[in-house]
């Protein structure tokens, strides 16, 4: 089972997306939770960002911060699992996901973290995948609390991630 972080500090989401951001994310991720695979979940935010409501609804943790990387380290203590997807809101999760994580979870993959890529939306990223932004982050609570940043591209970089069987696609 999988742990959810949902980090709310993307820089292209204005304030007006970013609560439908987190819903569409959220929304995504709804089969995972039913077919258990994801067990809870955290929302990172910037505080005065009314996620209150979206947290109460989802059954989320909310915390809120000016610093994402401390608000990461708070929500790793929170989280149940020892296996943690870190998602940046605004991006959902193809539709095999569930699947795909249910493979590299039983299979003992998540021993080098996994980076989750933005689909591909344009020539030279669907030429060279690798070359998407990284979106999501699967990895250990362990790997996770090692990296000293909460963007999925950096901590991709430090854990030398290596690609996930899915992507992801823009949600707003």
């Amino acid at each position: 089972m999988l742990s959810l972080i949902l980090t709310c500090f993307e820089s292209t989401l204005s304030e007006a997306k970013r609560r439908e951001g987190v819903v569409r994310s959220l929304a995504s991720l709804v089969p995972c939770v039913v077919e258990g695979i994801v067990a809870d979940a955290a929302l990172i935010g910037p505080q005065g960002a009314d996620l209150e409501s979206v947290a109460d609804e989802a059954g989320c943790a909310l915390i809120e911060t000016t610093d994402a990387a401390r608000g990461l380290g708070a929500a790793l203590a929170r989280a149940r699992c020892p296996h943690v997807l870190l998602l940046s809101a605004g991006y959902a999760v193809h539709a095999g996901f569930s699947d795909a994580a249910r493979d590299l979870l039983a299979f003992g993959g998540l021993a080098q973290a996994r980076v989750l890529r933005l689909e591909p939306n344009s020539v030279l990223t669907r030429l060279a995948p690798g070359l998407a932004r990284p979106v999501g982050v699967l990895a250990t609570k362990q790997a996770l609390l090692s990296a000293r940043s909460a963007s999925p591209g950096a901590i991709a970089r430090q854990l030398r991630a290596a690609e996930f069987f899915t992507m992801a696609r823009r949600a707003v």
